[in-house]
Parts: structure tokens; sequence; C-alpha cells
């Protein structure tokens, strides 16, 4: 893609109320598939019409943009964020499978849709913190609105916010991934969950937790068993675990694995 053609996507992005409008006429003018081929293979790649009444999954991104497009003046990141609203699907182009019973799914698409992500980003920019950011919003973009609906405990939502590198930008993407469907109003309440789940992470973040410096006071080498010990203090301090409960535990665990290697 020429700086010319990269301009008017980022312009339609970040100023249009519509961005879709900019794909569709790149799409009817025969330009999608030059450009932007991982968008491209979207068309015509069938939804489950239970979950996604809009139709493909290009219509239904189409539609999130737009979505995105009334929230991005919110995002802590605008640029990415509508990046992100663009990519989110891309994984399904592969992924997406008729089950026997003519279900329509598309599993593991916010995995497969990662490489894509960066495929595409490596074509619009250099600026390798802006393409982190993108593929981490593609990746974790389901998993805001399934917590929410299940009303998760609070350890799911604060490691799924310890993973987003913008945590307050995925919980707008989920919004517009919601919002991105015909005759259905977005559920108020799951952003509110999130929101809430949110503050319970910076809570939580904000308290004395394992480091690297008590971990080697305790007697860990650097390498890869500090830093799985590392992990793992993390994981129980998520689970409410107080600073000397969780070195504890890592220490214990790591004695019972020694005793059980020897």
């Amino acid at each position: 893609m020429d700086e010319k053609s990269r301009d008017r996507l980022f312009d339609a992005l970040m100023h249009a109320i519509r961005p879709s409008t900019h794909f569709r006429d790149m799409l009817a003018a025969g330009e999608l598939a030059g450009a932007l081929p991982e968008l491209a293979a979207c068309v015509g790649v069938a939804q489950n019409p239970v979950y996604h009444p809009e139709g493909d999954v290009f219509e239904h991104t189409m539609l999130v943009v737009d979505c995105a497009a009334e929230l991005r003046h919110k995002a802590k990141n605008p640029l990415g964020f509508m990046l992100a609203a663009l990519t989110h699907d891309l994984g399904k182009a592969a992924c997406t499978q008729v089950q026997p019973d003519g279900k329509i799914t598309a599993y593991g698409h916010e995995v497969a849709g990662r490489p894509l992500c960066r495929s595409l980003m490596a074509r619009l920019t250099d600026d390798a913190v802006l393409t982190d950011y993108v593929e981490n919003m593609v990746w974790l973009h389901m998993r805001p609105n399934i917590l929410a609906k299940c009303r998760s405990k609070k350890k799911k939502t604060r490691q799924l916010f310890d993973l987003s590198l913008c945590p307050e930008d995925l919980i707008l993407l989920s919004r517009a991934d919601a919002s991105g469907k015909l005759d259905e109003p977005y559920d108020e309440s799951l952003e509110l969950f999130l929101h809430q789940r949110l503050e319970d992470y910076r809570r939580v973040t904000a308290l004395p937790t394992v480091t690297r410096e008590d971990l080697l006071a305790a007697g860990f080498s650097p390498g890869e068993a500090l830093e799985a010990a590392l992990a793992r203090a993390r994981q129980l301090h998520f689970s409410g675990f107080d600073r000397q409960h969780a070195l504890k535990q890592v220490v214990a665990e790591a004695t019972l694995h020694k005793a059980v290697d020897s």
C-alpha cells in the first residue's frame, strides 16, 4: 500500500463518521484484495446467524468499525483502537467451519488472527508499539464479553487485564464487537461489570506482591525456574494470596519439584 492510500485509510478510521464507507468503496472498486487481502478474505465467510444475523465476517467487521468510530474519542490509543476493530476477526477466514449438524463455528480465530494482523500492520506502519497493541487487542477481544456474560470470578478478570496492553481500550473494543450486529442493542451491564472488575484489578495490582528480588533472596537463581516462580506468584496474588503467603507457596512448590525430579 502506498503512502497516499495509507493516509486515506488512517483518515477514514480517525475522522469518518462511518469508516466502513471507505472499505466498501475499496471493495466495489476492486482495490481491497490488493491492498488488504486479509480483510478481503473475510468477504463471503459465513457466520452463525444466531449470533451474527448481520451476515458474513466482512459485514460484521464493517458494523464493528462504525460502532468503534462512535467510541474512539474515549480510547487511550484511538488509531490503534480503530485498527483493532478493523482486524479483530481476520482469523475467521482461516478458522470458519460448518459442523456436521450445520452449525457454523470459528474456533480459535482470535489466535489465528494474530499473524494475519501483523502481516496487515506491516504494510501500514513500522511502529512496533502500535503493532503490538493491535495484535494484543485482536488476541484478547473475545474474552471480556465472555467473562462478563458469565459473571466470572475476579481471578479470571484480573488475569485477563494483566495480559492486556490497554484494558480500557479492550473493554471499548468488546463493546464495539458486541454492538456490531443488526437489531440487537448492547447490554450496558456488560461494560459496567468490566469497569468494576478493572477497578478491582487496579486495586489488587497496587498491593505488595512477590518480586524477583524476593525470589533471589529465597534462594532462586536467575533463569527459567525463577521466571516460572514469579509468574506463579502473580497467579497466586490474583487468587487472593498476600505477598508472604504467595512467597511461601512458590518456595514450597519449587522444593517439591526438586524433590520429585531428584
